[in-house]
């Protein structure tokens, strides 16, 4: 009969976090302009790339036969690079990287949030953005959803 009662609770619990995403724990950023850190290269050498869809999370090199974009030299917010219609129907991941390939990973940090490695820019089949971090101290990631707009650079 406990085994039972604490089934039915689980499922309980499933249906409600299923049904209600205001119940379930989703990691967002904050409605804030954040500011993407890159140092040690210089910014006409930094490139804004696809990378290959070997997996969405995680770092991943160039995608083949993809045009890089260079970063301008005033500030931009990261939907500069996102202008284009969405013609994909699979997620894709964008990273930076130096001018010989090498992935970059920019710093950001908000008002209670310790410092995070920025790995990379997820778009979904519709549309939506999230961004993949890192934990600096402890190499944890996480996944954030956000809108891309308030992501400068």
């Amino acid at each position: 009969m406990k085994s039972f009662s604490l089934s039915f609770i689980f499922v309980v619990c499933l249906i409600l976090f299923s049904i209600c995403p205001v119940f379930s724990n989703f990691l967002v950023t904050p409605e804030q302009n954040l500011r993407l850190e890159l140092v040690g290269s210089a910014r006409d050498q930094i490139r804004f790339c696809k990378q290959k869809p070997l997996q969405v999370f995680g770092r991943n090199q160039i995608a083949p036969s993809v045009t890089c974009q260079f970063l301008p030299e005033v500030e931009v917010s990261l939907d500069h690079f996102f202008m284009e219609e969405l013609t994909e129907t699979e997620e894709t991941q964008w990273a930076f990287y130096d001018s010989s390939g090498k992935q970059l990973f920019p710093t950001v940090s908000w008002e209670g949030q310790e410092p995070l490695n920025f790995i990379s820019v997820v778009r979904s089949k519709r549309g939506q953005f999230g961004v993949q971090l890192q934990r600096k101290k402890d190499g944890a990631y996480f996944f954030y959803r956000t809108k891309i707009q308030n992501w400068m650079i």
